[in-house]
């Protein structure tokens, strides 16, 4: 995460509690990323891990503000949330009737910090796209064209609505293709972008363009556009779309 004040680090500790949500159990295995790796081409072992069956909600971000009022976001400072931090809620301490929905204008400090309070940690890139690569029946769909381009939400005839989502997928996961996309633990790493939470200076993007040649699929439209977003986003940013889940490594 990089080094940040102490101050900022304190905020960030663990609390000790057990994670109380539900986790799904993810098998793991070989993968192979949307993203080429220079080492090995997207070609990946993914470690076996457990995810959340479903993004965080505001009444369980209500619950973590309330024990750690630092959190709220008439107290959050501005380096750690941006000023879009929470803005859908009522009140600093009411989210409204959304309460159930999934929280979003989530800065990706302060999720990090929800998850670590819970004894776990945000998902990596690699693990949110493993889990996101299933349907409803297969662990890895995305070889499927029409399975993919429901994930598009560009208005066509064929394109699913931006609010609809189905039930869990093959891993027992749901909400990875609704209306929210997510905060990754490595969002900032990809495809060799600066890592703006450890310093990174983005070495590794050599020239303009170099992202075009870091794809193993390029027409998979709907991934390319998910990894645009996050890689452009700071830590502290909000967005009226994003949220997040917790994971944890397996034992």
């Amino acid at each position: 995460m990089g080094k940040l004040p102490l101050l900022l680090l304190s905020m960030l500790s663990a609390s000790g509690i057990a994670p109380g949500a539900d986790y799904a159990e993810l098998p793991g295995g070989a993968f192979r990323s949307a993203i080429r790796y220079e080492e090995n081409a997207g070609n990946l072992t993914v470690a076996p891990f457990l995810m959340m069956k479903a993004p965080v909600s505001n009444r369980q971000f209500l619950s973590f503000v309330e024990r750690n009022p630092q959190w709220r976001r008439d107290q959050a400072p501005a380096l750690l949330a941006g000023g879009g931090y929470l803005s859908h809620w009522h009140a600093g301490d009411d989210p409204g009737a959304a309460a159930d929905e999934a929280v979003v204008q989530v800065s990706w400090y302060a999720a990090a910090a929800y998850c670590k309070e819970q004894g776990a940690r945000l998902p990596t890139w690699t693990e949110w796209e493993y889990a996101a690569a299933a349907d409803g029946s297969r662990l890895d769909a995305r070889h499927d064209a029409a399975w993919r381009a429901r994930w598009l939400h560009d208005g066509t005839a064929n394109a699913m609505d931006a609010g609809a989502q189905p039930g869990a997928n093959a891993h027992g996961v749901s909400g990875l293709h609704g209306r929210n996309w997510e905060w990754t633990d490595d969002y900032a790493s990809l495809l060799g972008a600066p890592d703006r939470r450890s310093g990174d200076d983005g070495d590794r993007l050599k020239f303009c363009g170099a992202t075009a040649l870091s794809f193993n699929d390029r027409e998979n439209y709907a991934v390319l556009k998910r990894i645009a977003l996050l890689s452009a986003l700071q830590p502290a940013n909000t967005l009226g779309n994003l949220g997040f889940r917790c994971a944890r490594s397996s034992q």
